[in-house]
């Protein structure tokens, strides 16, 4: 993703849809009855091009709990509010 961790920890309680969650380090987790969505959040080194540079990091989903259609409406809801323009 192209974000950095400031950005990303600013969307992140619209992308959940709460600020229900915790941060330990790289990992965040939003734990709702027997489901639990857990983001590692791993910045890389921005990659630069002439005179633009831009934020580069990991981010892994693991869902644990969820159903399928659970799942699908989860990701897709995170998806949408860390979609950048560009095609």
């Amino acid at each position: 993703m192209a974000l950095t961790r400031k950005m990303f920890l600013n969307t992140l309680p619209r992308a959940l849809d709460t600020a229900d969650y915790t941060v330990d380090g790289e990992v965040v987790t939003l734990t709702n009855g027997g489901q639990i969505f857990e983001i590692t959040f791993s910045e890389k080194a921005n990659f630069k091009l002439g005179g633009f540079s831009i934020p580069r990091a990991d981010v892994t989903l693991k869902l644990t709990g969820y159903s399928d259609d659970d799942a699908d409406v989860a990701v897709k809801r995170f998806e949408r509010y860390f979609h950048r323009g560009g095609g």
